[in-house]
């Protein structure tokens, strides 16, 4: 008799793993902080996620990088999330999309050009680590780089985000 309780308990145990484990990917608005190593910006930005099959999700954002030896700069990303779910509340992730950077500042400007804004678009590539938190919170830790002429760039950032 133990031994049958102790099969439902495990059955009703994993059961509630799945279920947890199936709502890991849900519509999300979220705010991020990150670091540039090529250019030493700190950068700042807002995201979504957006599923639009089982492990697949769009992820638009729109980050400010803050002024660093006199180069600020607006980007504008649309990755794509495959996620692999594990231990019901954790999802790592490759990612891959574009990018659009304008970089103002003066130190742009050289014996060619006299403009001191460059606009470009490139392509990301990286990898992510989620937490669903809650019900309502998930955090995530990514790194990525943005291959773009000229201003090619490694990023790692941290959001938290709010599912709804």
């Amino acid at each position: 008799m133990k031994k049958i309780i102790g099969l439902f308990i495990f059955m009703g145990l994993l059961s509630a793993t799945t279920v947890r484990a199936q709502n890991y990917n849900t519509k999300c608005l979220g705010i991020s902080a990150g670091y540039m190593f090529d250019t030493e910006n700190v950068q700042a930005g807002v995201f979504m996620h957006l599923p639009f099959a089982k492990n697949w999700r769009v992820v638009p954002s729109v980050n400010y990088t803050f002024s660093h030896h006199d180069l600020n700069e607006w980007e504008i990303n649309g990755n794509i999330h495959y996620l692999i779910p594990f231990a019901g509340r954790f999802s790592v992730y490759p990612l891959a999309g574009i990018a659009f950077q304008s970089w103002r500042g003066n130190a742009l400007q050289n014996d060619k050009e006299l403009s001191n804004t460059r606009n470009k678009f490139g392509i990301n590539a990286g990898a992510g680590f989620e937490m669903n938190i809650s019900r309502h919170l998930n955090l995530h830790i990514e790194g990525k780089y943005i291959f773009i002429n000229d201003f090619n760039q490694a990023n790692i950032s941290i959001g938290l985000g709010y599912k709804f």
